[in-house]
């Protein structure tokens, strides 16, 4: 077996382990609005962005929706009620 084959194997072992092996740590996307486009950061635990929700009550549904797309590979903007 060649070494790209061999790597090949690798990543996709590494993409269907995703839940144990990969931490996002730090990232910055733009997010296409109904009315504007929107910046989310997410930088160790601290999430951002630069709608008017998320600075009012510190959660917005462009945060949930990084949330929705990265699942467990980022800490939650909301921790689940307990109860």
């Amino acid at each position: 077996m060649d070494a790209i084959a061999s790597r090949l194997i690798k990543a996709r072992q590494y993409a269907a382990e995703r839940d144990q092996r990969v931490r996002v740590h730090s990232f910055e996307v733009e997010i296409q609005g109904e009315n504007a486009n929107h910046i989310v950061t997410y930088d160790r635990g601290e999430w951002g962005c630069d709608c008017e929700e998320f600075m009012r009550r510190g959660l917005c549904a462009h945060v949930m929706a990084m949330e929705e797309i990265l699942g467990d590979a980022v800490e939650p903007a909301l921790l689940p009620l307990v109860g």
